[in-house]
């Protein structure tokens, strides 16, 4: 009788695009993958899933059920990939997940409900690399400015439900009855988004030190100071990657205040003036953005183009939040069957926060009428985050894959500490002298404060900044998002390397 053929394992690594995206935004990442590891490693093939589900418009339907479409796609893919008639026979022992922009939102989501439905357990599927690029992971930021105070106004207007999660305005839905917003509630110790993520072996936030207008580095990052703000004149130290720039190998804050020395300016209309006009970046959006001459025409043609531009933004947004808001009610009222096993699990938990706190006011009072010499109570001391509730058990790894040798592959960047907002350190800093240089800190809220807190605790996490200068807007350029029609996207090649280059198979 013939021996039954071996069966080869499947490192299944899933690339989730942003908001407004597609699949292509994200293709070159998945390229990279592809390339770097096309040979399978100690018998371990790479598949490289790039989810399609949440292209456009359905990037406003929300984190929770943007999750959902990217979860059924990684089932979807599994079911493909362990197909009976399959030849050879394949099996998925492994997984990675890399998102960016709100990809990285719906990534820490989806691990979530893979982790509370028992995806991880046993062994059966080793969560291995899991990295956020340029992802909003404390939600959108507030300035000191005009245009910020707008965009935080009409954000979660605009953008439907994923809007809400964007600025922290859905406190009402999440928290086990605390009316916590949902990013605060994924960041917490104990929460199954939490607890997924520290299966993880690598866990990695890549942000744009600079010019990402879309995604600062500040929520990027999940740090609270932003050392870049004003990298030209506070006298940070910045070395890129040789190999892999625009990555920052190394940056090396200053120990105390900076001479400010302005570079000259060009005389107007002087040949240098002129250069510098010429080289300047569009401050249009990328729509309106046109080689010589046509860049003219656009320009001249500016004072009819903005309101009819304007106009259109405004009746596109309010159609899609239309459509949004109808797909979520068809979502909702369909049973529980599509609700989250996420949701599911929170409604449980907060029923049973419910019934402790009550049984616990009824054995308080059954101990006052009881009186002093009743005996010892039993009681939990339950605290504000509900510390001392007995919550039902979650999943966990069990029984990991038995490990393979093989060389290290992820590379030590060590970044230098960012100085504490309210330390000594910190009131050093040039940037902090004058009112130009403090608008361009944001005003974080306390919400995002603690989700900064709580995700810095995570294990394994390491931080990757992206120097990418020259650009009005890194946040296409880091993930090379569309060099067919803009060739300057390639700048962001290297960090793609990079990933693909450490990326543990």
């Amino acid at each position: 009788m013939a021996d039954s053929p071996a069966i080869v394992e499947v490192h299944l690594l899933a690339c989730v695009h942003g908001m407004w995206g597609q699949p292509s935004h994200v293709s070159r990442l998945a390229e990279i993958m592809r390339e770097t590891h096309a040979k399978a490693e100690d018998g371990v093939e790479l598949d490289v899933l790039v989810a399609e589900t949440n292209r456009e418009a359905h990037t406003y339907d929300g984190v929770d059920w943007g999750a959902e479409r990217v979860v059924q796609e990684v089932k979807d893919r599994i079911a493909v990939i362990e197909a009976p008639e399959a030849n050879p026979r394949k099996k998925v022992t492994r997984f990675s997940i890399i998102g960016y922009s709100l990809g990285g939102l719906l990534s820490r989501y989806a691990v979530g409900i893979l982790y509370s439905t028992g995806f991880f357990d046993d062994g059966k599927v080793k969560p291995v690399n899991f990295a956020t690029i340029a992802t909003p992971n404390i939600g959108l930021l507030r300035y000191n400015t005009f245009f910020s105070s707008v965009t935080n106004t009409l954000g979660p207007i605009f953008l439907s439900r994923t809007g809400k999660h964007f600025y922290a305005k859905d406190a009402d839905e999440w928290g086990a009855g605390e009316e916590k917003p949902l990013l605060e509630v994924m960041s917490e110790k104990g929460s199954v988004f939490y607890d997924a993520l520290t299966k993880f072996q690598h866990i990695t936030f890549v942000a744009n030190a600079i010019n990402d207008i879309t995604v600062p580095f500040i929520t990027a990052s999940a740090e609270p100071y932003d050392p870049f703000v004003a990298y030209a004149r506070n006298g940070v130290e910045i070395d890129l990657d040789e190999k892999y720039a625009p990555v920052i190998k190394s940056f090396k804050l200053p120990s105390g205040p900076a001479p400010i020395v302005a570079p000259p300016r060009p005389r107007i209309f002087s040949r240098a003036w002129w250069k510098a006009k010429w080289n300047a970046p569009s401050r249009l959006p990328p729509p309106l953005q046109f080689r010589f001459p046509f860049n003219i025409v656009v320009g001249l043609l500016l004072p009819v183009i903005f309101p009819l531009f304007l106009t259109a933004a405004v009746t596109n947004f309010t159609y899609n939040v239309f459509h949004s808001r109808r797909r979520i009610k068809l979502l909702e009222s369909s049973g529980q069957s599509n609700r989250s096993a996420i949701v599911s699990l929170m409604q449980r938990i907060e029923r049973q926060v419910e019934d402790t706190v009550a049984d616990l006011m009824n054995d308080g009072m059954d101990d006052e009428n009881m009186g002093p010499d009743a005996g010892p109570s039993n009681i939990t001391t339950a605290t504000p985050s509900g510390a001392g509730t007995p919550l039902p058990p979650l999943p966990g790894t069990s029984t990991p894959l038995k490990e393979k040798s093989r060389p290290p592959r992820r590379m030590s960047i060590t970044y230098t500490p960012l100085a504490d907002p309210n330390s000594p350190y910190h009131d050093s800093y040039p940037s902090t002298t004058t009112t130009k240089e403090k608008q361009n800190q944001p005003l974080l809220t306390e919400t995002q404060r603690r989700i900064i807190s709580n995700l810095n605790t995570l294990p394994n996490l390491k931080k990757v900044y992206v120097f990418i200068d020259g650009v009005r807007n890194s946040h296409a350029t880091i993930i090379c998002r569309d060099i067919k029609n803009f060739s300057f996207h390639r700048r962001g090649e290297g960090v793609l390397r990079y990933l693909a280059d450490q990326f543990e198979m």
